[in-house]
C-alpha cells in the first residue's frame, strides 16, 4: 500500500504542480476533472446505499468550475437557483412521493458539497502576484497534515477517536495531522508573506478542517457501506479519498488569504 500511495504521488503531484503554474485553460481542465469525477463518485455511492437521486445534477455541478473561471459572479445566483428549479421540477415530473425529499435533498448536498467548496480554488489561483504560490502552498498543508494523520495514526495510533465514523482514527493521528499541517504552513513563510502567528492559527485551523473533511467522507462511506470511493488512484482510492480534505481547506484558507492579503 505505501508503495502504491508514493508511485502515485510521484507520477500525480509534478503533473498537478505543472497544471498550477500553467494556469488559464489547463487549471481548469484539471479542476472539472476532479469536480465531475468526484459527483460521480458520490452520486455512485450513494445510488449504491440504496438511496436515489437526480442524475443530471452531475452535469449541471460540473459548469460551476467554469462559470467562476469565467467570472460569472453576477450569474451565479442565477445558476444556483436554475440548478435548484430544475431538480425540484425534475423530482416532480416522476409524479412519485416515495424518498422525493431525499433524492433532491442528496442531490443539492452534493452540488454544494463538491462544485462550491472546490471551486474556490480558482478564484484563489486568480489572486494576482500569489496565485500560483497559494495553491501549492493549500495543497501542500492539506496532504501533509493528511500524511501526518496517516502515518502518525498508524505507528501510534491507539486511543480510538470517532469510531463511529471510522473505525481507523485515532486521536494520535488527528493530533499528528494538526501538528504536521502547521510545520508545513509554517514552512510555507518561506515563499508566502506570513506572519508566525499566522502561520500557526492557519496552521491549526488548515489542520482541524482537514481532519474534518476527512471525517465527513468517512461518514458518508460509512453509511453506504463502501471502503473507498473509487479506485482511479492505486493506493489512495478515488478522487474523493484522496480530495476530500482540500474540499474543506480550500474555502477556509481563501478567506484567510483574502482578509491576510487585503485583496
Amino acid at each position: 500500500m505505501f508503495w502504491k500511495r508514493l508511485i502515485i504521488a510521484i507520477i500525480f503531484i509534478p503533473l498537478l504542480i505543472l497544471s498550477i503554474w500553467k494556469g488559464t485553460i489547463i487549471f481548469l481542465g484539471v479542476v472539472c476533472f476532479v469536480v465531475l469525477t468526484g459527483l460521480f463518485e458520490f452520486f455512485q455511492a450513494i445510488e449504491k446505499g440504496g438511496n436515489p437521486f437526480v442524475r443530471e445534477a452531475l452535469f449541471l455541478g460540473g459548469l460551476y468550475p467554469v462559470l467562476i473561471y469565467l467570472k460569472g459572479e453576477e450569474i451565479i445566483p442565477l445558476f444556483l437557483l436554475i440548478i435548484i428549479f430544475f431538480i425540484f421540477l425534475r423530482q416532480l415530473l416522476k409524479f412519485d412521493p416515495r424518498n422525493s425529499f431525499k433524492s433532491i435533498s442528496l442531490s443539492l448536498g452534493g452540488i454544494i458539497y463538491i462544485p462550491f467548496l472546490f471551486s474556490f480554488i480558482i478564484l484563489l489561483r486568480e489572486i494576482p502576484d500569489w496565485g500560483t504560490k497559494l495553491v501549492i502552498t493549500l495543497f501542500f498543508v492539506t496532504w501533509m497534515g493528511d500524511s501526518g494523520a496517516y502515518f502518525i495514526g498508524t505507528k501510534w495510533g491507539k486511543h480510538k477517536s470517532f469510531s463511529r465514523l471510522s473505525p481507523y482514527k485515532s486521536f494520535e493521528g488527528f493530533i499528528g495531522g494538526v501538528f504536521t499541517a502547521t510545520i508545513a504552513m509554517i514552512i510555507s513563510r518561506g515563499w508566502l508573506p506570513f506572519s508566525l502567528i499566522s502561520a500557526l492559527f492557519m496552521g491549526i485551523m488548515m489542520g482541524v478542517m482537514g481532519e474534518m473533511g476527512d471525517l465527513f467522507s468517512s461518514m458518508i462511506k460509512r453509511e453506504v457501506g463502501i471502503k473507498d470511493f473509487g479506485n482511479i488512484l492505486p493506493g489512495h482510492g478515488g478522487i474523493l479519498d484522496r480530495f476530500d480534505s482540500l474540499l474543506f481547506t480550500t474555502p477556509l484558507f481563501y478567506y484567510f488569504v483574502k482578509c491576510y492579503l487585503v485583496i
